[in-house]
């Protein structure tokens, strides 16, 4: 009896990947390594090999990482890329696919650090992927100390990573999840990962990333998790410079409503209250938006047919 490939795709387990490729720089991936290109302009930073740096030492999974230089100083009013190249032929029959790796950062924060961009025509026009209009990610950044963390703005205007955490340069674990939604697609789709520092950066480590994975799946088995049981996170907790609101709707659209509350549990201000599309959401709050006079505040969220409350110390 012969199967229609439509309804034999049906049967397999969602969360098996369709197609699997790695890069730990270390040539033993044990799956098709993941193709990454280091651009080869002048002063182009990025190299591949075990960081001996004053805060990089050590990769995430021995020896190699990809970085910005293994042991010198990142210096002012540079711009460094590499990209990977994401092959986009078996999402015809595999519905989501996601990107995931490690990273840290250590940089002047706004004046320097790194961002993502992507490509669906070859190279030809660039979007910051967290500005992605033709088909926006799932994404989710867990910093192995701080919890669930949001980006940041640099100097130039892009959405990305910058500074460094209160407790150092921790690893962050960065999943970028998309799915197929029909759009004409060339065979591989790029994501350039960009390096830069203005004129007034102060040198630092700069950029590391390690392991990254590459999956196709019927299903996203982390966003599945996170809309389960962590649907609406904060971090860091206690607050000391910002508060970072990362959440989750499933819906293709989703009313969210969330309110700041004071000690009281009376309302402050509405800091959110739209309808937005499914896929991870973050919002960020500064430390002078929360209660000056009190160490406690409330936040509660609304989503969809979910609510919670979420207890945040404000510390000093």
């Amino acid at each position: 009896m012969r199967i229609p490939l439509y309804l034999l795709g049906s049967l397999l387990p969602a969360a098996v990947p369709a197609q699997i490729l790695m890069n730990n720089f270390d040539g033993n991936n044990g799956w098709e390594e993941l193709p990454i290109v280091i651009d080869t302009a002048a002063n182009n930073l990025w190299q591949v090999g075990d960081p001996d740096k004053t805060v990089f030492s050590d990769a995430y999974s021995p020896v190699n990482v990809i970085v910005t230089d293994t042991a010198a100083p990142c210096p002012p009013g540079n711009q460094s890329r590499f990209t990977v190249l994401l092959p986009s032929d078996p999402w015809g029959w595999w519905p989501e696919f996601f990107l995931h790796f490690r990273q840290q950062v250590h940089t002047d924060e706004q004046h320097s650090g790194g961002y993502i961009e992507i490509s669906y025509d070859t190279g030809q026009t660039w979007m910051n992927v967290f500005d992605d209009w033709m088909n926006p990610p799932n994404i989710e950044l867990i910093d192995e100390v701080l919890g669930v963390i949001a980006p940041d703005t640099l100097s130039n205007g892009q959405l990305g990573f910058t500074g460094e955490g209160p407790a150092g340069a921790n690893w962050i674990w960065s999943s970028f999840c998309w799915v197929q939604t029909g759009i004409p697609l060339p065979d591989t789709l790029r994501l350039r990962f960009t390096f830069y520092t203005d004129s007034a950066a102060t040198p630092g480590d700069g950029w590391m990333l390690d392991d990254f994975e590459y999956m196709v799946y019927m299903a996203h088995p982390i966003s599945e998790f996170m809309r389960k049981d962590h649907y609406f996170e904060t971090a860091p907790n206690p607050v000391t410079d910002r508060l970072f609101v990362s959440y989750d709707t499933d819906a293709p659209t989703t009313p969210v409503r969330i309110e700041l509350r004071d000690a009281q549990a009376r309302l402050m201000r509405v800091l959110l209250d739209d309808e937005l599309h499914a896929g991870r959401h973050s919002l960020m709050i500064d430390r002078d938006e929360l209660p000056a006079q009190t160490q406690v505040c409330y936040l509660h969220a609304t989503i969809g047919d979910r609510s919670c409350t979420e207890r945040i110390l404000i510390g000093p």
